[in-house]
């Protein structure tokens, strides 16, 4: 069995999820009982991400092989469609940890971004599912198709903040709705996020805006300016866990809350195991 469960059941574990939904009043009162109710979809999404499980298919056979006596499954179909549909509820948990995580949080904050592909470049104009909300857009790796996940985190890969867009969204204009909420921090982001307007509005709030230097622009760095704007890497490090390890970029969704599903799923995944581990 992996780490996380071999320190919390799933008993534990599902009961710390459904007093969370208790405590935030999650469950439904009226209308058809769901096949899984939060704190099973809660828990089954934990014990993927905890396995490394990309797919739903690979995770029900996961769940009937070894967590047959925890769950009372319904048929696949019927799965995949609970934990979509749980996966709306699951945005409340994860603000939740996202509120928990900026109180923990120190001075120090890394904002990024990255892109999420929902298919390759050669099939985009054959693609139909995502094409209301993605768009094409050049990344440091090249042209993608798709949306884009911006995050701010720590220094210790806890997320603090979380937004999706369309792929060609400008980072700035993220940063920008950021700041309202981010005070006495300092903040640090790459060159693509260099605006004088944006350094201006984090001084009001107390923020410092620390970002790399454009190789156009004439600018003298200190050896602390350069320590600090090193720790940049941390926050492309949580993009990496999510891609690599939790399968967040993927083109198998059939509808667009499919793929919305997915995504979430493997945040709250990545946030709720760093939750447990602490």
């Amino acid at each position: 069995m992996s780490t996380l469960t071999c320190q919390h059941s799933i008993v534990e574990v599902f009961s710390i999820f459904d007093d969370f939904a208790k405590v935030l009043a999650l469950r439904p009162k009226f209308g058809r009982k769901a096949k899984l109710n939060l704190a099973e979809a809660a828990t089954i999404s934990l014990l993927r991400s905890e396995y490394n499980i990309r797919t739903w298919k690979g995770l029900y056979k996961l769940l009937k092989t070894k967590f047959d006596s925890e769950f009372n499954l319904p048929n696949y179909k019927n799965f995949v469609e609970s934990m979509n549909r749980n996966a709306a509820i699951l945005l409340v948990l994860i603000n939740a940890l996202l509120q928990m995580n900026e109180k923990q949080a120190g001075v120090i904050k890394l904002v990024d971004s990255t892109p999420l592909p929902v298919c390759k470049n050669k099939r985009i104009k054959k693609h139909k599912t995502m094409k209301r909300l993605a768009s094409r857009k050049k990344s440091t790796m090249g042209w993608f198709y798709g949306l884009k996940l911006h995050i701010v985190s720590d220094l210790m890969g806890n997320i603090l903040m979380i937004k999706f867009t369309t792929g060609s969204v400008d980072d700035r204009e993220i940063l920008d709705k950021f700041l309202d909420k981010l005070s006495n921090s300092l903040i640090i982001a790459d060159a693509g996020y260099v605006s004088a307007k944006l350094t201006k509005k984090a001084a009001k709030n107390h923020n410092t805006l620390l970002t790399v230097i454009r190789n156009n622009m004439k600018k003298i760095t200190t050896p602390l300016h350069n320590y600090l704007l090193n720790l940049r890497p941390r926050v492309e490090t949580v993009f990496s866990i999510l891609k690599e390890k939790l399968g967040l970029v993927t083109s198998l969704p059939r509808s667009e809350m499919g793929y919305l599903a997915h995504y979430i799923h493997c945040i709250f995944g990545y946030m709720a195991i760093r939750a447990f581990r602490n």
